[in-house]
């Protein structure tokens, strides 16, 4: 690529210089003829004038030779008379004496001589000698001479800025041609590194952020791949492991069968858990997210809430409160997911939260706003962690146990569902494990009736 732009950038120089050399040149021909003609003209402005009065004087040409001999000495160039007929009546050139205007050569300026009525008596020639005529040669040889060499040298210093020019942008798209090629064979670290402001600097931050993104979503896949098959294997193979001491007879009494029928169960639920997750994520990933508004009155959102989460918060141990302002409006809510919502909150509280702790659920006004805030006295999110949480597939803990979680789409989930509504929600925390979270949902007030 480097050598066809810097071959396309000499021919366009080249091309440029031959045509502007010749256009100088002929312009600068022709203004220093026109400069010769105005010079001549200026020398052989009195000619007509004391022509016009030798031919009023004689009433004929007769005797004119002298005059126009005086003439060619005072101008300093060959003049010649010529009659109405076109025959040369008196020169400074002998030669010419009997022969017609045609027969002039190197005619620099023609001037008609007119009589009292403005009738045409005669032409007078003046001609450029040929000393004269050399020196102009000579000039406009120098002057092509001069265009010729500086063309050249501007040719040489444009042919060298080009070559900078072209290094200046091959260079860049060589390394960005190189870093794609990486890219392509899976390297999604690959970067470039862009230097100023122009077309070729934006592309390289362009192919950096593009490669930011497709290594975010390669390295999401990755993590999905793991999760969900790790979260798969595990209820997987206590089923497997249930149906095998069945099968086999170590499970023979009805005791232990019925406990094998109930933990088999409990994991058919995890992962029918985790497929209704999936299906969610695919859902957000097809688009907009389809709700069904219905007025709701927040206090009965937040008690079922507390109702679906009090069973696994009593296994865990840990308390539950609510706190709900008596003035809060009736909102457009779609109540199953925003239940939803709430749900996914306080079960991942409940999971961060160790026995004896304690989870509040408050609903209130805030900013001209309404807002849902779950605060835990749990093990915290991490400064690190912090960022990311609301991020598909990403596990703060990794280590664990996935029957504990939603495999990192729980908090996905919540922020999709609340946006939906026109809403947004944060986490907040001390950055250090053991000082608890906050989760905040703002969702807007409904718009006052018009008048």
């Amino acid at each position: 690529m480097a050598r066809r732009l810097l071959l396309s950038y000499m021919v366009i120089i080249g091309l440029t210089v031959a045509l502007m050399g010749l256009i100088i040149n002929r312009v600068t021909a022709q203004t220093f003829s026109l400069y010769l003609a105005n010079q001549a003209a200026a020398h052989s402005e009195m000619l007509p004038v004391m022509l016009t009065g030798y031919y009023a004087r004689n009433d004929s040409w007769e005797g004119v030779q002298s005059d126009i001999e005086e003439a060619g000495l005072m101008i300093g160039a060959p003049v010649t008379l010529v009659d109405q007929q076109g025959r040369i009546i008196a020169t400074t050139q002998p030669d010419l004496m009997g022969q017609t205007a045609s027969n002039i050569p190197h005619i620099n300026v023609a001037i008609p001589v007119l009589d009292g009525n403005n009738k045409t008596i005669g032409t007078v020639y003046v001609q450029r000698n040929i000393s004269h005529q050399r020196a102009d040669e000579t000039f406009l040889a120098d002057v092509t001479r001069a265009l010729i060499v500086g063309g050249v040298i501007v040719a040489l210093l444009a042919a060298g800025l080009g070559v900078l020019l072209t290094r200046s942008i091959s260079r860049p798209l060589a390394e960005m041609e190189q870093a794609a090629i990486k890219f392509a064979q899976g390297d999604y670290t690959v970067r470039v590194s862009p230097h100023g402001q122009d077309e070729v600097a934006t592309l390289g931050r362009t192919f950096n952020q593009m490669a930011e993104s497709v290594g975010s979503v390669e390295r999401l896949r990755r993590e999905l791949v793991a999760n969900v098959s790790h979260d798969l294997r595990t209820p997987l193979t206590v089923i497997r492991g249930y149906l095998e001491g069945l099968r086999s007879g170590q499970i023979a009494d009805r005791r232990s069968a019925e406990m094998a029928f109930d933990a088999m169960h409990a994991e058919v639920a995890r992962l029918l858990h985790l497929v209704g997750d999936l299906r969610q994520v695919a859902a957000l990933d097809s688009g907009p997210l389809p709700l069904n508004r219905r007025p709701t009155i927040l206090s009965t959102l937040v008690s079922e809430a507390i109702d679906r989460i009090t069973p696994l918060a009593a296994t865990k141990g840990v308390h539950l409160r609510s706190e709900i302002s008596a003035d809060l409006p009736s909102l457009n809510l779609d109540i199953d997911r925003m239940g939803q919502a709430l749900f996914n909150l306080l079960e991942n509280a409940v999971w961060h939260t160790p026995a004896g702790g304690t989870i509040l659920l408050a609903a209130r006004y805030q900013d001209e706003q309404l807002q849902l805030v779950i605060k835990d006295t749990g093990t915290g999110i991490s400064a690190e962690d912090l960022p990311h949480i609301f991020e598909r597939f990403y596990r703060a803990d990794r280590t664990r146990n996935p029957a504990e979680g939603r495999a990192g789409l729980g908090l996905p989930i919540v922020k999709a569902i609340v946006e939906a509504h026109g809403g947004t929600v944060k986490a907040e925390s001390e950055g250090l494990l053991g000082k608890g979270s906050v989760f905040t949902i703002n969702l807007p007030l409904p718009a006052p009736p018009k008048q």
